[in-house]
């Protein structure tokens, strides 16, 4: 059947002699239409095109392979209509060759093509990524060896400042991720060298009137503003719970007084007096007065709402007004000769590593943009221009179409534009692309090229035309109506990059039977807490969730087959589970799923390093390349290699004690008391000799081929289970030596450091990938890697993780609009601060990561063709929904900016955007009297569920009744004589009835932690625990509204309480040897952990967890003073952890002899005395006398003391606890006893 196109697409199809942007939404047929635009461009029996005089440009091979063979395919169909055709049969041979390429294969066409106009040598190779990694870490130790041993007073004393400025403690390698960072940003500019100059001046403003002009100092003027209108919003709700009826009218006139200032402060016309007059705001006490008739549940709204507009306040004052201007200023003149020997190093660093490639004849692939850039344009002082050979191709291709153009960068605009003809008035660039899926900013994409096209480029008729393809082809009413229903709300222009309107929502195109459940599902997971904590992890209890869910998917819903357009049951190959990111995450599903009985499988690009069939070559390598290192040794011995026990191993260390094992490994060959250890001893000794003399002149491949095939090793990893993976990964081995050997790198020595370099610097391939792709399997993969796939089934899971902000929170930040942002560091007087610049710059970064966070989201939802589901863990739902409350009343659908750019999480984003729909409802979390706002737009199909453990084990309980019944159904079958074949019916009776022999030994663990051990041993002893933990009684469910704020969970504050106390700068609250008086103490803290919250390390949720009181009796007790003197002198350790081994007979009796356990555990903070050492433990219970906690921790402080006696080799000579319920320290003495 002919496909009938829209016609949007029939414009895109159809329309030439112009510039043309695309702006195809997700499952919009983008793909399709560029094929038949090109398919129609070279069919046109009027104006027909040669193939090969188009340039098509996509962002994989995968993508270009695809396009090619469906281009193939349209040719060979028109030439069976018409075979007599010559241009047919002209356009099919030309097709194989045609330039429909990634942008990397059309620079290399163009160098290999015109290799003379730049002087290259054209038996260039590309070079191998780990090969370049070993050549730019080669590079650089040699270019800092060099600068080290520099002679010149003036360019010494540079280098040694710039030292001391990024590589602080003499860490050189901080110095090296900081310039190979900077090298790697610039080559994604045109001219990396210019950028890099032009840096050198980020930090010269000498003038207040030069700062205003900046770029960065407007950013934060409009940032800053944008905020405090959320502010002021805040104010807003404040004002109208006060005005209702029942609301606390007492509080008006201080809350409108506030906001006025804080919209008088906004007002200022400069960013000095905008600081002067943030700071300057005051905050009176909320009067007092009672009055029954006020709602206490508005009441507390309205403190809520306040209190969180003073934190902000609080928040940006921190971040930008900090410093004064005039101080900044210094700051930054300060840092600009240490910004500018670093800059200098890494022209240096380029320079260097560019002699380098030309002296092995390699390219990579930043270089093959830069070559075709010098080859096509010519930039002096008059600017940038065209190069002859760059005008031979602008007559030569008739049309350059680019796909995914949102996620282009500088060089590839620059690349494009320059062998298209629309500087000499030939309009003749089709882009397309959208960027509501622009998600690469990590590979330094540009989304803002496609936008600055999307706001200028017409619709009507022009040479510069937009066409916006918005129907959907790919998914259901349900999925688009809920896409469009959060994203309408969410995403904008300032967040987003793109107003979500009507022109840019999805509409159905889609033709799908009729099907009642598909509507879109959230599912709560409810965090586990206490006991249930220890029991599961919150990652675990979402897993075990997702499996239910897909149970009742496989048994219940159907979705439509590709063949026959009709309803048919889901297999699990129409599933997949997307995750923000596999790391952590994927192994965890995996395992659940497979003891739910799902077959899934991980589409990581990780594991390969890690795989124990990878780990023990790779440790007979490095002993055949230096058998003197002993923990390589050890594992070579005690694998397959070397076939030696533990205890054989064991034996062969006392042979030489305190000498190397290999010396050891030696004196037990000639030396060993029992002959059969002797021998073995010799034979292994005679292998590595052996293989060490091939290492000299057999390539790295053959000689794991030899060694292979002498230990039959692919047969042997081939046995074990899951042996078709180990051995696939195996031969990705043999593979990767093959890849090796090809590079300027030879021998053994290299191929070890070859792939040392690839697993640091994560170019982890993956573990080889064995699975059909028609496979009927749960698919587990990461957002980025689903892109461009579509699948019946999406569960997009994880969506509480945390987003990842570490880019912010480095010494040295880089931006592309903004520049460099780094830390103001005085080594003599050793002061560090951020800059004022720094702060705006990670400002910045973060409310871009926050966009492309936004856009992965709008990826992840829009892969669903029939059924979308949601997951995510959420700890205090109560709280929380009534946190968000306050948005079911909101009068404008779109949401606050300042509550969107507080999201930590995907689930920040979804809640208070789906919390107006009328199923939050059915979850009875809200109070009667808050109505929702009634709205205009229509609600889609969706439904919310709040899952807790204690469902997921009932919903167990209720399958396994279920296959009671089904086990009584066969019994009575048996019974009524319908089984005949009786010696099969006692092999199953006999199989079922097995029983594991070893079951005393089921409690006996490779390794527990100290929290389990002090359980168990509270468990011992009955009475002491009979009293401490008395069975809860049961309380009548109550909704939060009814019952006021909700408390804090004793975990929460737990944790929150220990985050603090590890990261306190306890140097800040005492002067002259002596605690701070309690006024300036508070303040002190107050403004510490505010700077935490704003750099990220301390959550706002333990912000306000924390009590600023107890904290601050804690640091006027003698403990804290001991704890700051023993840190002046190098000798505090706070959060340790430690794993030592304990015989496991000491926890059981019934445990058989030689059995050990490791012990792990993570002590709160311990301290080194001259007499010895001292022990402390930060306790949060909720307790009535110092006795109780006694009891309850003596265990635990037992193995605490234990462990570090065992690593220090010194006696631990006090162990304290220090309540925080009671304020006081509890000295627990030597033996456990309070003394």
């Amino acid at each position: 059947m002919a496909v009938v196109f829209t016609p949007e697409q029939e414009q895109v199809i159809k329309l030439h002699n112009r510039n043309i942007l695309v702006s195809a939404a997700a499952g919009s047929g983008k793909t399709a239409v560029l094929v038949e635009r090109i398919v129609q461009m070279i069919c046109d029996e009027t104006h027909p095109v040669d193939i090969d005089r188009l340039l098509v440009v996509t962002f994989t091979n995968a993508a270009a392979a695809q396009m090619r063979e469906k281009i193939s395919q349209a040719i060979a169909a028109r030439l069976e209509d018409n075979p007599a055709s010559l241009h047919l049969q002209r356009q099919a041979a030309l097709v194989h060759n045609a330039q429909i390429t990634t942008i990397d294969s059309f620079c290399l066409f163009i160098i290999r093509n015109n290799f003379n106009d730049i002087g290259l040598d054209p038996s260039f190779r590309v070079a191998d990524e780990g090969e370049l990694k070993l050549l730019k870490k080669e590079t650089l130790a040699a270019l800092l060896e060099d600068k080290f041993a520099e002679t010149e007073e003036g360019k010494k004393a540079d280098f040694l400042h710039c030292v001391e400025c990024y590589a602080a403690n003499g860490r050189e390698e901080r110095l090296e991720e900081h310039l190979l960072a900077l090298y790697e940003f610039a080559m994604s500019y045109p001219w990396p060298e210019e950028w890099l100059r032009e840096r050198m001046e980020d930090y010269r403003i000498e003038t207040k009137e030069e700062l205003y002009k900046t770029e960065w100092i407007g950013f934060a003027q409009k940032s800053v503003k944008a905020v405090g209108a959320g502010i002021a919003g805040l104010y807003g709700e404040a004002l109208r719970l006060s005005d209702q009826p029942d609301g606390p009218y007492m509080y008006a006139k201080l809350l409108e007084r506030e906001k006025e200032a804080l919209e008088k402060a906004l007002g200022a016309a400069d960013f000095e007096t905008l600081g002067q007059r943030l700071s300057g705001l005051s905050f009176d006490r909320l009067p007092s007065k009672k009055d029954d008739t006020v709602s206490p549940q508005k009441r507390e709204q309205a403190k809520l709402f306040r209190k969180q507009a003073k934190d902000r306040i609080e928040i940006l004052i921190k971040k930008y007004f900090k410093t004064p201007l005039s101080l900044a200023m210094e700051q930054g003149l300060y840092c600009q000769r240490a910004l500018r020997e670093l800059l200098s190093l890494c022209l240096a660093f380029k320079a260097r590593l560019d002699e380098k490639k030309r002296e092995k004849n390699i390219l990579d692939f930043s270089d093959m943009e830069h070559l075709a850039l010098n080859i096509l344009l010519e930039k002096d002082e008059d600017g940038v221009r065209a190069t002859k050979t760059a005008m031979e191709y602008r007559s030569y291709f008739a049309e350059v179409l680019i796909d995914e153009y949102q996620d282009s960068n500088l060089v590839q605009e620059y690349l494009l534009r320059a062998v298209s003809g629309e500087e000499e008035g030939n309009f003749n660039r089709f882009m397309v692309g959208d960027v509501k899926q622009s998600i690469y900013k990590f590979r330094l994409a540009r989304p803002e090229l496609f936008m600055e096209k999307y706001h200028t480029y017409s619709r009507e008729e022009s040479q510069c035309q937009r066409i916006d393809l918005r129907k959907n082809f790919r998914s259901r009413r349900e999925v688009l109506e809920n896409v469009n229903y959060v994203f309408s709300q969410i995403m904008g222009e300032d967040l987003g990059g793109i107003c979500y309107d009507d022109e840019a929502a999805l509409y159905p195109g889609a033709v799908y039977p009729d099907n009642p459940d598909c509507a879109a599902e959230l599912l709560l997971v409810e965090k586990p807490s206490g006991e249930a904590a220890e029991e599961m992890t919150g990652k675990e209890l979402e897993a075990y969730a997702v499996a239910a869910k897909i149970r009742r998917l496989m048994e219940r819903f159907q979705v439509t087959d590709k063949e026959t357009g009709r309803l048919r049951p889901c297999r699990y190959r129409d599933i997949v589970v997307l995750l923000r990111t596999n790391s952590g995450w994927d192994e965890v599903f995996k395992e659940v799923f497979a003891k739910q009985g799902i077959p899934a499988h991980t589409t990581a690009k990780t594991g390969y390093f890690s795989a124990s069939e990878i780990q023990n070559v790779m440790q007979f390598l490095r002993v055949l390349d230096n058998p003197l290192q002993d923990i390589p040794l050890f594992g070579a011995l005690t694998s397959v290699f070397g076939g030696f026990t533990e205890e054989e191993t064991a034996k062969i260390r006392l042979c030489a004690k305190g000498e190397k094992l290999y010396d050891a490994l030696r004196a037990c060959g000639e030396e060993g008391e029992e002959e059969a250890l002797r021998e073995k001893a010799v034979r292994f000794l005679g292998r590595i000799t052996a293989y060490r003399e091939k290492t000299v002149y057999l390539p790295v491949r053959k000689l794991l081929r030899e060694i292979f095939t002498d230990y039959g090793y692919l047969n042997y990893v081939t046995a074990l289970p899951a042996g078709e993976q180990r051995a696939a990964n195996v031969e990705m081995l043999l593979e990767k030596a093959e890849a090796y050997e090809k590079t300027s790198y030879y021998g053994l020595f290299h191929f070890i450091r070859y792939m040392e370099q690839l697993e640091k610097y994560d170019v982890d391939y993956g573990e080889a990938n064995i699975l059909d792709e028609n496979a009927d399997v749960v698919r587990i993969m990461s957002i980025h890697k689903s892109k461009g796939l579509e699948f019946p089934v999406t569960i997009v899971a994880g969506l509480s993780k945390r987003f990842n902000m570490q880019d912010t929170a480095k010494a040295l930040i880089v931006d592309a609009d903004m520049g460099i942002g780094t830390d103001y560091v005085e080594p003599e007087l050793r002061i560090t601060n951020k800059t004022l610049r720094k702060s705006v710059i990670a400002e910045k970064i973060r409310l871009d990561n926050l966009a492309e966070e936004l856009r992965v989201l709008y990826v992840a939802m829009t892969r669903a063709k029939e059924k979308l589901i949601l997951t995510g863990m959420i700890e205090n739902p109560e709280k929380k929904f009534g946190e968000l409350a306050y948005i079911r009343n909101r009068k404008e659908w779109e949401l606050d900016y300042g509550l969107l750019t507080q999201a930590g999480t995907y689930l920040d984003y979804l809640l208070p955007a789906l919390i107006r729909h009328s199923a939050f409802e059915k979850l009875d979390q809200f109070p009667e009297q808050e109505k929702r706002a009634v709205l205009k737009q229509e609600e889609p199909a969706f439904a919310v569920r709040l899952v807790s453990l204690e469902e997921l084990r009932a919903e167990e309980i209720a399958e396994l009744v279920e296959s009671a019944g089904r086990e009584n159904k066969l019994s009575a079958l048996k019974d009524a004589g319908v089984y005949r074949d009786e010696e099969k019916l006692e092999a199953m009776t006999k199989r079922f009835a097995y029983r594991y022999p070893y079951e005393n030994l089921r409690n006996l663990y490779t390794k527990t932690t100290v929290s389990e051990l002090k359980l168990a041993a509270m468990e011992e002893k009955e009475e002491g625990c009979a009293c401490l933990f008395e069975e809860e009684r049961v309380v009548p469910y109550i909704p939060a509204f009814r019952r006021g704020k909700d408390k804090i969970s004793g975990t929460v504050r737990g944790s929150a309480f220990h985050k603090v106390m590890e990261l306190l700068k306890l140097p800040l609250f005492f002067a002259d040897n002596e605690v701070l008086p309690r006024e300036k103490l508070e303040k002190v803290l107050k403004e510490h952990l505010l700077e935490l919250v704003s750099e990220g390390r301390l959550s706002e949720e333990y912000y306000e967890a924390v009590s600023r009181k107890k904290v601050s009796d804690f640091l006027s007790c003698r403990l804290a003073k001991r704890m700051y003197d023993a840190d002046q002198k190098g000798k505090l350790y706070r959060e340790q952890p430690f794993v030592y081994k304990i015989a496991a007979k000491r926890l059981n009796e019934a445990f058989p002899e030689g059995e050990t356990v490791l012990i792990q555990g993570i002590v709160d903070v311990f301290f080194l005395e001259e007499d010895g050492l001292v022990l402390a433990d930060y306790k949060t219970d909720v307790i009535s006398s110092e006795e109780e906690l006694v009891k309850r921790y003596q265990t635990q402080l037992d193995y605490y003391s234990e462990a570090l006696e065992n690593v220090w080799h010194m006696p631990v000579k006090e162990r304290i606890l220090y309540s925080f319920c009671l304020e006081r320290t509890i000295d627990c003495g030597k033996t456990g006893v309070r003394q």
